[in-house]
This record gives C-alpha cells, structure tokens and sequence, in this order.
C-alpha cells in the first residue's frame, strides 16, 4: 500500500482547493513547531520581536481568515490568505512574508485548483513583490532565499515533474541559498547563524510539502479563533444593545471607506470603517444589526459575520466602551498613536498628549491591524504615529497604505526618540511639514537601551553570555559587563559629547532605591546639569536612557 501511495502522489500534478488548504496548514504547524528554532538566530541576543514569533502569528491569521471560509475556490483561499497576512503582519519579518503571500493571491485570481504551473508562478510572483515592498532590498535576507526558492520550481516544471517534486526541488534550492547567507552578511557569519527570516520560509515550503503529503494529522482545535470567556456580570440599560461585525466583498466600487461610514454612522456608535478597494470590514453598536445586513449586502457579498448581545457582556467592558464612544465624537485636527510597554511610558505618552498608546515594544510588535483598528478609534483624518521600534515600523507604514486617513509615519526606534518628537508637535501645522519637523527631532536625542542577554552570541566582536548586562546605542551592542550601573556608566563615557541632560526610565524589575544609585553614580561621573528620573515600569529594558 505504501509503494501504491507513493506512486499515486508521483502524479499529483493539480490538486483541489480542499487538499490545497492541507499545504496551508501544513506550513502553519510546521512554523509553529520551528518558532523557538527561528527566533534563535537572530542575530541580537536581546528580548526582542522574534522573527519565528512574528511570522507564525502572520501566517496564523491568515490561515484563520481561510479557516472561516466556505469556498474551496483556491482564488478566494488565497484571496482571505492575503488578507488575513496584511492584517495580522507583525514586525518587519511578518510584513515581508505578508508580501509574498500576496504575490501567491496575484498569481492565482482566476484558480479554481492549483497545478504545477501555478506553483511556480505563485512563488516567483511572491517574491517579485516582496522585493517591490523593501525600500534597500539586502542580499543574504529571506528575499534571496524567496528568489532562489522561485527558481527551484522553474526549473522543476521544466522537467515535468508533480508538485511533490517541484516542492522538493523549491525547498533544496532555497536550503543552498540559506546555507550561503552568513557568506553574504558579516553579522551572520560572526554570529554563527543563517538569516532567520529565510529560514521561516523555508521552513513555510517544508511544511506545504508536509501537508501535501499527509505526513502528520493536525488537529483544527488548535486553530479555534475563540476563546471560551468568563462569565459576565449582565449590563443594563445600553443605548444601543447589538455589537455587529461584518467584512463586505465589495463588488461594485462606487462607495470608498469614507462613505460608507457616513451612511452607517446614524445606525450606532462605535463605528468602524476600514479596508482596501476590494473589501471593508464594518463594527459598529447598533439595535437593528439586519439593517446594517441589509446595508452591506448591497455592495457585496458578506462574511465574517458576528452579532453580539452587549447586555450578556460585563459591565466594566460597556463602560468602558461608552467612554471610547464618548471621546469618538470629539473631533480633533490630528490624532497621534504611540507604541509603549509599561504604565509609567504609557502615562508619559498621555501627558504628552498621544490619544491611542498601543501596548507593545520589544517581544510584543503590534500586528498591521491594531494600528489600523486605532486609526479608525480617533475621530480625526490626520494621524501622527510612534512606532518606537525599528521592527515595528514597517508595519505602521502598511497600515497606513490601508486607510483613507492621512498617515504621517515617524520614524523612531526607542521610547527616548518619540519623546524627542513631541516636542516639535504642532497640531495645527501641515502634517508633511510636522512630519519633517518630528523626524529632524529624531537626531538631536541620544538613545541608551539596557538589558540581559537571552543568550550565547558574539556581536561587534564582544563575546556574550547569556545573562550578561547589555548597553544598546542606536541599536548597537556597545557595553558588556554584569553590573547595570558600570556597564551605562562606560557607555556613557564612550559617546558624551557636552551634552546637558540625562533622563532614565526605570523598568518594572528595578526598585526606586536602585534608580536613586544609578543617578548618584551618574553624577559622580559626570557633570550633566540636570538629571532626570521617571518610573517607567517597562518590562524587559531595566532602563532606558536618553542624552541631550
């Protein structure tokens, strides 16, 4: 029965959306099983978004999105595949793979199955477009491994073979291309590691070929998009009873985002609007959820379809809901979005006047659609946003390429840095010019990031051990020792230049008494004239500096 299976599976060379949806599935639990494996390598022992973290959470909502489909019409799997990436994209790795899985949707609109040929021509289109989405494309990054990935299927399909052999023969190219990265980047070849985004792709088109083949039944209950809740405390008294969310296929293009929130907004509260040309999602409070059925169903088909009873939900959540709808009718000239971890930052943020502050940071990046669900919460059409982070960037540039809002992204990479750009906020000022403004604000602040290492690395030259105190300056690994103070202290000492004062956020792991020792042996070791202190109560970074 095995040689009759394995004869059957030579000759696979179509295959049906139903058997297509098992290679989604396939890679999904394979990434997942290699996540730990993939944030390993990166190259920078620091708690960080981990490049295996963020790739399997992008692939996992877009196979959830495909999870919720009917249709085995492998133009509409790949249709809410590619969705589901751009929405759930988290990091600049889940960002790239969210273009390559939209290289497989522009490959496949017409397909009903797929075949050989297609597959060759999804993953060249995957990974033109990836490199059409990188501003510097980088050799020896997972879009090498992407292109060379393409050429094992071509040159697979001009041997005729199935798409268990093109698959193999995909997946041995793209392994020869990752095996070469450290020889393409000298970060890699330091560190002893091959790029971790390349091996997440390859580690996608392992599992497809796994779940061509059947090799491991997976259990869709680890797909279950909810979970169960606690029980609630029923809420009285609501004005509007029915929290409704719909996604809308538009078919005809004659209304755009901002229209049909003008149609809906007399239906509810809460209302949000958002999405590209070809399909909008819609929430919104409401007491006649068939209206807005009704609605919907005239500029398309629906899906995605949920209608809640708020009166079953707690009281603490309505209250609070009531208060966001409350501040949604307060229009503003400009709405700023910031990203932060900790109670202290996020406390800063809102006495510096950011609307929205997003929870995350290092180990946590917001996915595209949290960005674009806090765009849509401020009732403004021009929105300043604070990624904070270098891996999360991208992402906010993604979500604001979605939204019909006016987006100035700034571009900083450290706490320090958006604290920096506020100071140049103007909120009646064009947003192009109070762009340029906050971002030429970015190099007048000195950033200092401390932390433990993870793990085991060699970086700049440093040998590191896990465990061991870490300074960052602008991104770098620069000291390395086993005491917090010494370490900022010979870090400060290699990059002071005059400058006047030096403010430090104090995490959640450090004592108020501890922080009052770093500013005394700051001041017996410099002569800044002021010295500033704040709890920050970030997790991960003990402290967070900045030199001005």
């Amino acid at each position: 029965m095995q040689v009759d299976k394995e004869k059957d599976l030579k000759k696979m060379y179509e295959i049906s959306g139903e058997k297509y949806r098992d290679l989604l599935l396939g890679a999904l639990m394979w990434l997942k099983e290699q996540q730990s494996f993939i944030d390993s390598l990166n190259v920078f022992p620091v708690p960080d978004g981990d490049t295996g973290t963020n790739m399997y959470l992008t692939f996992l909502d877009a196979v959830k999105a495909v999870k919720k489909l009917e249709s085995n019409d492998v133009s509409v799997i790949n249709e809410a595949l590619a969705r589901g990436a751009l929405m759930g994209a988290r990091g600049n790795s889940g960002v790239i793979l969210s273009q390559l899985i939209r290289g497989f949707q522009v490959a496949n609109k017409k397909n009903k199955n797929f075949n050989t040929a297609n597959l060759a021509e999804s993953l060249r289109k995957a990974s033109e477009i990836a490199y059409q989405g990188v501003l510097k494309p980088v050799e020896g990054t997972i879009l090498t491994v992407s292109r060379k990935a393409a050429d094992g299927a071509e040159m697979a399909l001009k041997k005729n073979l199935d798409l268990v052999g093109m698959l193999e023969s995909t997946i041995a190219y793209a392994q020869d291309a990752l095996n070469k990265t450290p020889e393409m980047l000298p970060a890699l070849k330091e560190a002893g590691v091959v790029d971790a985004g390349g091996q997440g792709y390859l580690t996608i088109l392992e599992g497809m070929l796994k779940g061509l083949l059947g090799e491991k039944e997976y259990k869709s209950s680890e797909l279950e998009l909810v979970k169960a809740g606690k029980t609630t405390v029923v809420a009285q008294d609501l004005k509007y009873v029915y929290c409704t969310e719909l996604l809308i296929d538009l078919k005809a293009r004659d209304k755009g985002i901002n229209d049909i929130r003008s149609d809906l907004e007399s239906y509810g509260d809460s209302l949000l609007v958002v999405g590209t040309e070809n399909f909008v999602k819609v929430h919104i409070h409401t007491n006649h959820p068939g209206i807005i059925l009704e609605y919907g169903l005239k500029l398309g088909s629906l899906s995605d379809i949920k209608i809640d009873n708020m009166q079953l939900q707690s009281a603490e959540k309505i209250e609070k809901q009531e208060e966001k709808t409350r501040q949604e009718f307060m229009t503003k000239k400009k709405g700023l979005i910031a990203v932060g971890q900790g109670e202290g930052i996020k406390k800063i943020f809102e006495e510096l006047g950011v609307d929205i502050v997003i929870n995350g940071g290092q180990s946590m990046n917001p996915s595209i659609n949290d960005f674009v669900t806090a765009i849509n919460n401020i009732n403004s059409m021009e929105i300043v946003i604070l990624p904070n982070n270098k891996n999360i960037i991208s992402a906010a540039e993604q979500a604001a390429s979605v939204t019909e809002k006016k987006i100035a992204v700034i571009p900083t990479r450290s706490i320090p840095q958006a604290i920096a750009s506020l100071m140049a906020y103007d909120v009646d000022a064009d947003l192009d010019e109070l762009k340029e403004a906050m971002t030429d604000e970015i190099d007048n602040v000195k950033s200092i990031e401390v932390t433990r290492a993870v793990k085991d690395s060699k970086v700049n030259g440093k040998e590191i051990k896990a465990g061991d105190v870490i300074a960052l300056f602008n991104d770098d690994i620069r000291t390395v020792g086993t005491d917090y103070n010494q370490v900022i202290i010979d870090l400060i000492k290699d990059i002071y230049d005059e400058e006047e004062l030096l403010t430090f956020f104090y995490g959640e792991d450090i004592s108020e008494e501890e922080a009052l020792q770093l500013k005394k042996d700051l001041e017996e070791n410099f002569d800044f004239e002021k010295i500033e202190i704040y709890s920050g109560q970030q997790p991960l970074y003990p402290y967070i500096i900045s030199l001005e």
